[in-house]
This record gives structure tokens, sequence and C-alpha cells, in this order.
């Protein structure tokens, strides 16, 4: 599994754990039943910083979505995310968190709903052994 996609897997099991859906940034959400977590990988870049391995930078956008009325509920579930954020492990890979992650809060009146956003934006390192 390339290691983008196993640091995906595990953030959205991490996600998951705590009992909120996932879904990624093009997936239709049919029934949309609040709150919800949309996980996006926003780049992946090689660091080219060891010969026999590879280091790779991911940065992945979480946007924690919950109804006009649960802006409590968005910011107690953003908490509890990045609390799951800071122990993601990836078997088969050395995966660590870069820096803290970071949150900002919107309100997004573009539906026929309005829904409170918790956006996270968080930064990985993960290094894949070439070896092999």
């Amino acid at each position: 599994m390339p290691p983008s996609v196993a640091l995906y897997s595990a953030i959205v099991k991490a996600i998951n754990s705590i009992g909120v859906d996932t879904y990624s940034a093009s997936q239709d959400i049919e029934d949309m039943s609040l709150p919800i977590c949309r996980v996006q990988l926003l780049t992946s870049n090689s660091t080219n910083q060891f010969s026999n391995a590879r280091q790779y930078e991911h940065t992945f956008q979480l946007d924690v979505v919950t109804a006009q009325d649960g802006l409590e509920q968005g910011l107690t579930i953003a908490y509890m995310i990045m609390r799951q954020l800071r122990q993601i492990t990836v078997e088969g890979y050395l995966a660590q968190m870069n820096g803290e992650p970071s949150m900002s809060s919107m309100v997004d009146s573009s539906t026929n709903r309005i829904l409170n956003r918790q956006i996270i934006r968080v930064n990985y390192d993960i290094i894949e052994d070439t070896a092999f």
C-alpha cells in the first residue's frame, strides 16, 4: 500500500473510532446526518532526504461539519479528532506528526442548510524503507 494511502486510512480509522462518519472530499453524502468529517489529502511531497529510504511530507485537511446549532458539538469533536491525530501509527512505516494540527472555524451558508465547520489541517512525515 502506498504511504499516502496507508496514512489516509489510519486517519479515517482514528476518526471513525470516536464515532464520527468520514467521507472523502468528492464523495456524495446521500443522507447528511450530522456530524460528519470530510478527509482530504492536500499535498504529498518527497523530501529526498535519505539514500536508502523515501520520506514524504503529507498535508491533510479535515472538515468537521455540524448543524447550525452544533458549534459546541463541532468544537468538541474537532478537539477529540486532534487528540486522535497525535496518536496515529501506520504499520510498516515510520509516521510522525510534523508540528501541531491547526484549526479554524466558519459558518457555511453555501447550501440550503446553514452549517458549522471546523477545519483542521495537519502535517505528517512518513518514511518508507526502499532497501527491500
